[in-house]
């Protein structure tokens, strides 16, 4: 993979996501923060929360703010109706639905969003799906991977969102010879072919690289970034107004 920094979605995704207006965002399951960063320069004000201490620890320097906590998003650690959006990049699938959700719901203003995200591979380009052939020779259970899209399934059965969008932006991500190679070896699936095998293999995506890329210029791997946003539906929720308590109606 090019060693230059990449953004983890196309410019327009933070937009549609959150929208041009100065918000309180908070992104759940930051990870190191790339999305997190996209939307501070944008102007947002961001909280982020994750349950890995090693990610929160680099976001002041990445970020310059220090609104970030280790915690876990099925107990977020805020006031209720604090945030005017929250935001789920690649990580909706790590938490659990029904608690996650009612609590991302009970942080939300009146009127707020959650907005999702995921970057999924788009296999309709003809050197992609040559490559996929490759491995799926050697392995035929190579590159079936579940993005964890699935998620997003308990956001429109959930009584605490109404009106859930959906939009899908392309993303190119450059990708070098080297790199390319150094993404199939890592794959649980190569590493478990036998060697001649898995030489085999990466010869075979080497001389692919070589004559689908256009030289100096690297491939671009193709990415589709899949975004929904959702309204947050109070309705189906009590709070205390003498005290930032939540009574969820069975």
């Amino acid at each position: 993979m090019s060693s230059t920094p990449r953004r983890p979605y196309p410019e327009a995704v933070p937009g549609w996501m959150v929208g041009d207006q100065r918000a309180r965002v908070l992104d759940v399951g930051c990870g190191n923060g790339a999305f997190a960063e996209m939307l501070h320069e944008r102007g947002h004000e961001v909280f982020a929360i994750d349950r890995h201490l090693d990610a929160v620890a680099v976001l002041p320097e990445r970020l310059g703010t220090r609104l970030h906590v280790v915690g876990q998003v099925e107990s977020l650690p805020y006031l209720s109706c604090h945030f005017d959006v929250v935001t789920a990049s690649q990580s909706l699938h790590r938490f659990a639905p029904g608690l996650a959700l009612t609590e991302i719901a009970r942080v939300l203003k009146p009127g707020g969003r959650l907005a999702v995200a995921y970057n999924t591979r788009d296999d309709t380009v003809p050197w992609v799906r040559r490559l996929i052939g490759l491995m799926q020779q050697a392995d035929p259970e190579a590159m079936k991977g579940d993005y964890g899209v699935d998620s997003v399934d308990a956001v429109a059965e959930s009584p605490y969102f109404v009106d859930l969008e959906r939009r899908n932006f392309r993303n190119w991500v450059p990708i070098t010879r080297e790199g390319l190679l150094v993404m199939v070896e890592r794959r649980p699936s190569t590493a478990r072919l036998d060697p001649d095998v898995r030489d085999q293999l990466l010869a075979d995506v080497g001389a692919l690289y070589d004559s689908s890329a256009r030289a100096p210029e690297p491939l671009l791997l193709p990415y589709q970034a899949s975004c929904w946003r959702a309204t947050v539906d109070h309705s189906s929720l009590a709070l205390e107004a003498d005290q930032d308590a939540l009574h969820i109606r069975l």
